[in-house]
């Protein structure tokens, strides 16, 4: 056990930067679901935990690295609204290569990270193992996609590559989604191995759109403009999971 320094906060506050996690492959995430979460399935990607005293206890039995410090400390590193009293130096998630067997989600320049976070926990709760992001798809690494994703990004393997080159090999098992699109729910659930979702504001980009010859929807019975990107995602997922073929 040690005590947070000054020295110590301003290192740690440096893994709020993309550059520096990276050159690291280390995480500063907070609260204590996620943390203890991790520590039950993946123990070995804790680096150190970082506590206030008064929940030094609730881990005397982890054989964990600790760096102790106050309720103010610990406000210096928040990037949440409400600082959490348990928190943790975590290593990055494994990555796996890409099985062209499996199914997969392909996303096509997902911007906001709470719907990354979200599309990637929806993913797990549906067993779809592996999401490939295009390359201006947001950093699934980004703190705030971790947190609204839970301990889901540690389970699925997340991959950025160019989208053309699965979708050019896989072109009748592929679907993507268009407010246009067939209504989903007439396309048999095992047909659906790659499913591709669009940005925010604009869908499919052009480019991708001309590579996919299956374009599917969700029937409109309201009269709502759109519905959100991770709302659909898990709509459509739940139909490709009655397959059940992985």
């Amino acid at each position: 056990m040690e005590k947070l320094s000054l020295q110590k906060i301003k290192d740690l506050k440096k893994l709020q930067l993309k550059k520096y996690r990276d050159e690291h492959g280390l995480l500063y995430l907070e609260g204590e679901t996620l943390i203890s979460d991790l520590i039950l399935e993946f123990p070995a990607l804790i680096h150190t935990l970082v506590l206030t005293e008064d929940k030094v206890e609730n881990f005397a039995h982890q054989d964990l690295p600790m760096l102790v410090g106050s309720e103010k400390d610990l406000e210096k590193l928040t990037q949440l609204r409400t600082p959490k009293k348990i928190n943790a130096v975590v290593h990055y998630p494994t990555q796996k290569e890409f099985d062209p067997l499996q199914s997969a989600l392909l996303l096509d320049q997902i911007q906001d990270p709470g719907n990354l976070g979200t599309i990637i926990r929806t993913a797990d709760w549906f067993g779809i193992n592996q999401i490939i992001c295009a390359p201006q798809t947001t950093d699934y690494l980004n703190p705030k996609v971790i947190h609204a994703s839970m301990a889901s990004v540690f389970r699925v393997n997340v991959l950025y590559k160019d989208l053309h080159a699965i979708i050019a090999q896989n072109p009748e098992q592929t679907y993507g989604a268009f407010m246009d699109g067939k209504n989903f729910q007439t396309i048999p659930s095992e047909e659906i191995k790659f499913l591709v979702m669009g940005n925010e504001g604009h869908g499919i980009s052009p480019e991708i759109s001309k590579a996919l010859s299956n374009r599917i929807g969700i029937p409109q019975k309201g009269h709502a403009e759109s519905l959100n990107v991770a709302v659909a995602t898990g709509i459509l997922l739940q139909h490709m999971s009655k397959s059940n073929k992985d």
